[in-house]
């Protein structure tokens, strides 16, 4: 099997300029689109968060008091 294919070019200028930018718009949107879907469940996501926190540092200082034993 041959592989024909030619080298690449390197990319215009203008064209990696309308590729950084089109790039970085399909960002933005996409940030922007996760905050607004994010934003009604957030104080349930921190709330969980913070509770999950707290029961793994009983967890642990709990099994740190029982191995000084």
């Amino acid at each position: 099997m041959t592989n024909n294919k030619k080298p690449e070019e390197p990319m215009n200028p203008m064209e990696q300029l309308l590729r950084t930018s089109v790039l970085i718009l399909a960002t933005v949107i996409a940030l922007n689109l996760a905050v607004v879907l994010l934003r009604p469940i957030l104080p349930w996501v921190i709330t969980g968060g913070a509770l999950a926190a707290v029961i793994w540092l009983t967890v642990t200082v709990e099994r740190w008091r029982r191995s000084k034993w």
